[in-house]
């Protein structure tokens, strides 16, 4: 677990438990799956045992409150960077657990970031949503954003948010973007890493703008607009339907592999990095 994260709209990270399923395409790549599996920590899939945190990873949450408190700042903790807190193959005892952990660290705001917003839907339905606690959803495309937002909305968090991230497609989020506090936008690093258009961070962008919703785009990922200050060779065209061309269509963009570090995060010369109030 991280005391300073590397996750850049986060102070701490924490992970409950290890171990998930893949359900959709932003989890083909899943580098908490490739770490797991290269520290022996727990298998993924189906019927794969979870493994639960060992009390001293749980003591950390409480010396990031203590510590918040005495600094007289409140903290974010995204939660859970290991697994999904609502993965319907872990046992609902083992949530509560954690919700009693939310509520003894009121100076941390907790980020639970799910794929399975039906899953915590049904669990707030019989426990309530603590105040220091965030509730999000990713949405790496336009078919999830229409499954999974419509039931975030069903959830009465003081904040709600999107990670956009990996972003795989341009999305729409205008008729639920009034209702939400934040969204995240990013692109997908890695050795095996799909790029983003940049007209899909665009898009997002503008429609936060426009409805006022604070915007975070946390990084390119491996895969960036070219530069002609920085030389490539192997530029390649992106569609806006997210496939490669070698003969560039109208609307695709020039993109290099220059790795994370180099890719940056800077959106047309601008960083972005805002937060709910």
């Amino acid at each position: 677990m991280a005391e300073n994260s590397k996750i850049e709209w986060t102070d701490h990270s924490f992970s409950p438990w290890i171990g998930c399923t893949r359900v959709s395409p932003a989890c083909d790549n899943c580098y908490a799956a490739d770490m797991a599996k290269r520290y022996g920590w727990a298998k993924w899939g189906p019927g794969e045992v979870r493994r639960f945190a060992a009390a001293s990873t749980w003591k950390q949450t409480l010396a990031w409150n203590r510590k918040a408190q005495r600094d007289g700042v409140r903290r974010r903790v995204f939660c859970s960077h290991l697994s999904d807190v609502f993965d319907a193959e872990v046992d609902d005892e083992w949530r509560v657990v954690l919700i009693e952990r939310i509520h003894e660290t009121p100076w941390l705001d907790w980020l639970l970031l799910t794929k399975r917003p039906k899953v915590a839907a049904e669990f707030f339905d019989d426990v309530g949503v603590p105040g220091n606690c965030w509730v999000g959803t990713t949405v790496e495309d336009q078919k999830m954003a229409d499954l999974r937002i419509p039931i975030l909305m069903s959830i009465p968090a003081r904040v709600r948010f999107l990670s956009c991230e990996p972003l795989l497609s341009s999305l729409d989020l205008s008729r639920w973007l009034p209702s939400l506090s934040w969204c995240i936008g990013g692109g997908e690093s890695g050795p095996k890493s799909r790029p983003s258009h940049p007209d899909w961070f665009r898009e997002l962008r503008d429609q936060c703008a426009a409805t006022g919703v604070p915007y975070f785009f946390k990084q390119w990922g491996e895969h960036a607009p070219y530069r002609p200050e920085q030389p490539q060779h192997n530029v390649f065209h992106l569609g806006l339907d997210g496939k490669v061309y070698g003969e560039p269509p109208r609307g695709a963009a020039p993109m290099v592999r220059y790795g994370k570090k180099a890719a940056g995060a800077l959106l047309d010369g601008v960083e972005h990095r805002e937060f709910p109030r």
